[in-house]
Formats: C-alpha cells, structure tokens, sequence
C-alpha cells in the first residue's frame, strides 16, 4: 500500500498540512463517517460554499466548494465529450443565484447558446437575435471600443506598415475630434487611436475611399487645392463614393493621385463588412451607440457595461453562438476587456472588483486561449489569469480539450475539476498541473462515471471524488433523449425544413409559433 499524507486531523478540525509525522508502528485505523464528516466537513466553521453534491466515497456527505477559491483563484473544468461539464457549470451556476449571495455577479461566455434555458430568469440574457418574449436584450458591442489593430483587422485585413500607420494617424485624429463632443471629454493626451472613443467609421471609409479616387490637372505638385472638382460628392452615412473626374490613362490630366495607397480592394472589403448584415451588432448598435457622421453618440460605453453587469441578477449570458467565426475571439476580447478596464479603473468605487468581484465562465475555452495563440481574447484572458485575482475578476475555464489550451493561462488556475478524460494527449496535460504525490489520480480519470469529477487545489479541503448532483434544469446542450425520440410513431413535417432553411438564412434559430411545427407533436 502506498500512503500520501496531505493533512492531518486536531480535535474536530481538520488542516491541510502535516505537522506531526507518523513513525514506525504507529496504529492504522480505518477511516470511519465521523471522520469523514471531519475531513470534508469544513463548511461547518468557513462561510462561503457552495454545495454541488455528495463526496463519493461516503454516503450522505455532501460536496462543499470554497466560493473564495473557486473565484479568487480562477479555476479549470475539464473533461471528455458528454462527462458532464455541462451540468456541473449549470449546477455552479445555480447555486451562485440560489440567493445566498444576493450581490454575486458573474458572465457566461456561452458559444452554444446552452444555459440560458437552465437558468431562467435568474439570469439577464444578451444574444444577437434576441427572444424579446423571454426578456433576451440584443447584444452589441460598439466598434469603437475595439483596438486600432482589431478593427483594421475585421474591417481592412492586412496593410503595408506605412499604410497602416497613416490610417492609424487618422483614425487618432477623428477620435480627437470627436472626444470634443462628449460630455466628459478626456484629455487631449490621452487619446489614441486605441482609446474607445466613439469615431464614425462610415466617413473614415469615405475619407479613405476620397483619397484613391481624387485626380488632378497636373503631376507635379498634387495638393488638396489643386484636386480637380468633385462631379459626384457621395455620401458617408449611406456608403457611396466620392467621385472626381475619372484619371486618364495615357499622359495627360486628369492626372490620378500620386501618393494613393492602392488600398481599393481592402476599402471593398471595409464596405462589404458594413453592409453586411452578420455585423450590424458592431457597425450598427442600437440604442444610442453608434456615432454620427462627426462621431457624436447619444450613449457611452458606461450604460452598455451597466447593462451588462449592474443589473440586479446574479448572473449574465453571452450567446455567442450567432456571431460570425471569424470575428468570434475578437468579438469577446473586446467585451471582457471593456468589462474589465471598467472594473480595473473603478477599484476605489463600489462597482470595482475589489468590492464586488466578478467570475468569468468561459465554455469552450481552448476555442479562445489556444496554446500559441495571438487573438484579443487570448491576451485579455492572459493578462486577467496574472492579474485578475488582484483586482476581484476570478476566471473559469471549461473545455473538453485541455492539450489545447495555453499552458501559461492553465498555470494560473489555483483549482482542477477534472471529469472523465479518455485522451491521452490530454490526460498527460492534466497530470502535468497535479502535484507529484497526487499523480495516481491521474489513473482514475478514464474510469469515471458521467457526472463524477476529481476536485483539486483551492476549491475543496483535499483532493476529493465528487458526484456532482443533477442540475435542477438542463442546459440544451445535453444529450438528445434516446431512444425515447427514436421511438415516437409519427415523424416530423417534411416542410420544417423550408423553416430551418429560412432561419439559416435569417441567422436565427427561433421560429415564429405559427410556423414552428413540431411534427405533430413528434
């Protein structure tokens, strides 16, 4: 028999730790309910637990979670397909907004659109194409707030250095502008071209677009009052161009531009995205956010980060799942960085971290801080895991993929919830983040049943065996129920599927209750 020592009981207590060590022909004694009740009893003298169900290898002893731990500390959740990681946020997540914690508050980064269903109206539900009927608020995320190198790189792609500092410079210069019309406005000093500070985008594409189109009588010298005249002057707000007399093609005027950056085929795609309908949530917020020709807004970022987490539930939802994959990462960057330079600049203020920390759940988590990665979800998530715990923001990582994950951000996290693993890829990055003499842990992971997890580090007393206790209701993302579907008599109305591809093509997954057929009750 090999023994791991990793605390010791005094009286009724129970202490990670050992003081005192065993010698040779010392007494062993099987461990008995009462001294199990000690050991995993500490909710008896610590506020603060959450309990999520019962140890499992003693009957009626119920699974307690340090809440300073799991939030403090930031935490992982890891498992295979269908372990139960599902169940086991739904079931954190229930016990934070049961009410013994009236002024917890915590976001859920939900890419598959899953939680909401369980949680009901203990949560404030932001998506794209929101369920007004169940009180779902659209989400919108200004793209003002996001970095200069975030925007160009959803709105331009990629630029030569000397382009993409000269538009850099302009996009510094209407912020400065614009920052004059604020009521509040910054210092001038302050701002730059990363500030978020509300610009129109619409004129900086007609700014831009302007300068490839203008022609001249002559080559030599070309200044903005040698330009020939404007036979077309366009429009901003509705994206139409600028239109000069077109250049000659042999030598002779008009003349086109000789410092034109040849910039037309990224101002195409910079139209395109404005257009395009997947985006209106960033280029056309609603509700007062998005700026006008001279980047006046009628609403700041502070009542968007109030919507989101200074209402009076306990928990907020981010259904990301309608948002285009190409954007996702930068997309939820930019809201956890708004969320948390907002908390971060508030530390002195009854809204700051300190004061009322904030825990972020984030589902699919390799999807967003892969190993190597470079996205503004990976560095805002990096630097929240160093930080966080300073200034009251505690992170949760979820994902079935641990090997994925990057491996200074999994260092961070003080406490391991580890579900069935069956990959051995992934079981050897697990074991890397336990202690030596809890390695043989490690060995039980591909034996464990649905629903049991190894919890580690902060959040328990000692390593323990849980079997965590069924969610009250379950997230949509749970297994379908078979065979039960399987088996009903009557299949579903072929002409659903007109419904699912008009969805697709409205980008919605809710259907109207006059077209919603559920196949005769199939």
């Amino acid at each position: 028999m090999t023994i791991v020592l990793f605390g010791e009981g005094l009286g009724s207590e129970f202490e990670r730790g050992v003081g005192q060590y065993p010698t040779v022909g010392d007494e062993v004694h099987i461990v008995t309910n009462d001294d199990l009740r000690v050991i995993y009893g500490w909710s008896k003298t610590a506020r603060g637990t959450l309990t999520v169900g019962q140890i499992a290898a003693a009957s009626g002893i119920p699974a307690d979670i340090s809440v300073p731990g799991l939030v403090s500390r930031h935490s992982v959740i890891v498992g295979s397909t269908g372990a139960g990681k599902s169940n086991l946020v739904t079931v954190l997540l229930e016990a934070v907004s049961d009410g013994s914690l009236p002024n917890s508050r915590t976001i859920v980064i939900d890419p598959h659109g899953e939680y909401a269903s369980a949680l009901g109206d203990k949560a404030r539900v932001f998506r794209i194409k929101p369920d007004k009927n169940k009180g779902e608020l659209a989400l919108q995320v200004p793209f003002w707030a996001l970095p200069f190198v975030e925007l160009q790189h959803i709105t331009l792609g990629g630029l030569q250095p000397n382009h993409e500092a000269a538009i850099r410079d302009i996009v510094h210069d209407l912020k400065i502008n614009a920052a004059k019309l604020m009521a509040d406005p910054p210092p001038e000093g302050t701002i730059s071209a990363d500030s978020p500070v509300p610009f129109s985008i619409k004129k900086l594409w007609y700014e831009l677009d302007k300068f490839e189109r203008v022609t001249f009588p002559k080559t030599n010298p070309q200044t903005e009052a040698d330009a020939l005249g404007i036979t077309d002057a366009g429009d901003p707000t509705n994206l139409n161009s600028c239109r000069y007399p077109p250049a000659s093609s042999y030598n002779t005027a008009p003349f086109k531009n000789q410092r034109k950056r040849n910039i037309e085929r990224q101002l195409d795609l910079m139209r395109s995205r404005l257009r395009d309908a997947r985006f209106r949530f960033l280029f056309e917020p609603e509700d007062g956010y998005e700026p006008d020709v001279d980047g006046k807004v009628t609403k700041d970022l502070d009542v968007l980060v109030g919507d989101w987490i200074g209402h009076d539930k306990p928990i907020t939802i981010f259904d990301v799942s309608g948002l285009p994959s190409e954007v996702l990462s930068t997309i939820v960057g930019t809201m956890l960085r708004v969320v948390y330079d907002t908390l971060f600049w508030a530390q002195d203020l009854p809204i700051g971290g300190r004061q009322q920390p904030l825990l972020i759940v984030l589902d699919e988590a390799h999807r967003f801080v892969p190993d190597g990665g470079a996205t503004s979800a990976h560095r805002i998530l990096s630097t929240i895991a160093k930080e966080g715990r300073k200034y009251g923001t505690g992170l949760m990582l979820v994902t079935q993929r641990p090997s994925e994950l990057d491996s200074a951000v999994l260092s961070q996290c003080g406490s391991m919830i580890a579900m069935r693993v069956t990959n051995s890829t992934d079981r050897s990055r697990v074991a890397a983040t336990i202690p030596d003499d809890l390695g043989g842990l490690v060995d039980l992971l591909p034996s464990l049943r649905t629903g049991e997890g190894i919890f580690l580090g902060e959040v328990m007393p000692i390593p323990s065996r849980v079997r965590v206790r069924k969610a009250w209701n379950k997230p949509d993302g749970d297994d379908p129920r078979l065979p039960e579907v399987w088996q009903k008599s009557v299949r579903p109305d072929p002409s659903n599927y007109a419904r699912a591809l008009a969805n697709w093509r409205a980008q919605t997954t809710s259907a109207p209750d006059s077209q919603s057929k559920e196949g005769n009750d199939a």
